[in-house]
């Protein structure tokens, strides 16, 4: 009775081991066919996602392709696109500083100071500091200027020009105005706006 039991179990072996690697193939062209359809799909961001060395295209590589075709598409190739996510009547009943990331990455601040809009980078260039929580400063000669929240430089909205480089007139402010006394002011970028309706259109590609 052993000897048969052995027997038996030794002709089941082989067809099992026959089934696995009928499964493994399965397996394998399943893979292959997804692999390819997969690549397929991918060609259009210009590569493909099979083999083994292959990355897939980073994240903001492709924002960049598909904000650079929404704007042709658009008629912007002179530089000028729509900030999304921003209404000229709304975004800034509660707070005149508004501040946007960009789908390319970039950082931007819109603020609205009576009916006009100003558009800037949206930190500093002292510190790199936030211009999000700034202050808005209503000058009598210059007109409207920004005032950096931590250091206390303070930018024409206008022309982004340095109107007061960190100013040492606290005990914090002394501390980091004493960092940048051998630096030369550097003036924030500010960018032009148009209004249309209810819409915000900025131009980065002017400093």
């Amino acid at each position: 009775m052993n000897s048969v039991r052995v027997a038996s179990h030794s002709t089941r072996a082989p067809g099992n081991s026959w089934n696995n690697k009928r499964s493994a193939s399965r397996r394998a062209r399943l893979c292959h066919s997804r692999h390819g359809a997969i690549k397929t799909e991918c060609a259009g961001f210009g590569g493909s996602t099979s083999g083994k060395n292959s990355k897939k295209a980073p994240k903001l590589t492709r924002y960049l392709d598909i904000e650079e075709k929404t704007q042709t598409s658009e008629g912007s190739s002179d530089g000028w696109f729509k900030v999304p996510d921003v209404s000229y009547k709304s975004t800034f009943l509660s707070k005149p500083i508004k501040a946007v990331i960009l789908e390319s990455g970039r950082a931007i601040c819109l603020y609205k100071v009576n009916d006009t809009i100003y558009c800037t980078d949206a930190n500093s260039t002292a510190f790199k500091y936030p211009l999000a929580d700034a202050s808005i400063l209503q000058l009598d000669k210059t007109g409207p200027a920004v005032e950096v929240k931590l250091d206390g430089t303070v930018y024409d909205l206008a022309t982004g020009k340095v109107m007061s480089w960190c100013p040492k007139n606290n005990p914090i402010r002394s501390v980091l105005g004493s960092l940048k006394d051998k630096s030369e002011p550097e003036d924030l970028p500010v960018f032009p706006v148009q209004v249309k309706g209810d819409d915000i259109w900025v131009n980065l590609s002017v400093v």
